[in-house]
């Protein structure tokens, strides 16, 4: 039993009704965040209706913190579709785990699986914290909770199994390679994001030079509120 799954969907959401079609295990709930603003539903699902778009890792804790009685949860791109027995194998990892624990895809395979999904037990919840939504609206929040992950000493186990991530297989966001505004948009924001990353940890992915935030000495799970970074990464 899968206890919460959680789908921020901007544009594909014909991919995360495949993605729902994919699901070969019972799962307790299913959160889909529509980013898109335009009303999705689907009976299936429960559905948050933000205002203005929350983001991608936004979406996710906003998933996260709507159910704050789950053991565990699994959180992943629309664009994700999980192979036969797939989330037996993920759940049967993530419940293995005696502390902290991420079950995910591998880091450097070429499907770019890593956090493209992921299963995140309450015990990482509560050493590593949420997902930082600085990174707005998405981009590097994957690499910066890994990094958060790894500083704290937490389980990280890689799975691929039969998971597709892409329409055909193909890495990279489905998002923005169907939508011309939100690729034009993103051209934006990747930077100022990597820009975000580099200063917080003192380098880029794999060149990292601080073990706090912004090398501040606060916990793993402090950033700073920026209304300005905010509204100039708005799409």
């Amino acid at each position: 039993m899968i206890p919460v799954l959680v789908v921020p969907c901007l544009v594909r959401f014909d991919l995360l009704a495949r993605l729902l079609d994919t699901l070969d295990e019972p799962v307790e709930r299913i959160v889909v965040i529509d980013n898109s603003l335009n009303g999705w539903s689907d009976q299936r699902c429960d559905v948050i209706y933000p205002i203005s778009g929350l983001g991608y890792e936004g979406g996710l804790n906003a998933g996260i913190m709507q159910t704050p009685s789950a053991p565990w949860w699994l959180v992943c791109n629309d664009d994700i579709a999980f192979g036969a027995r797939d989330l037996r194998s993920i759940a049967e990892r993530i419940e293995a785990a005696r502390g902290p624990c991420v079950v995910t895809g591998s880091r450097n395979d070429g499907r770019l699986l890593r956090l493209a999904y992921g299963a995140i037990n309450r015990a990482c919840i509560e050493r590593v914290g949420l997902f930082d939504d600085g990174f707005y609206p998405i981009y590097f929040g994957d690499d910066d909770y890994q990094r958060r992950c790894e500083l704290a000493g937490v389980e990280w186990v890689e799975y691929d199994g039969l998971i597709l991530h892409g329409e055909h297989g193909d890495a990279g966001s489905m998002t923005i390679k169907s939508d011309a505004n939100a690729a034009a948009a993103n051209s934006r924001t990747f930077m100022l994001n990597r820009d975000r990353y580099v200063a917080k940890w003192g380098g880029p992915p794999g060149g990292e030079v601080y073990d706090t935030p912004w090398d501040s000495g606060a916990p793993l799970s402090w950033w700073p509120i920026d209304m300005a970074g905010r509204a100039a990464r708005t799409w």
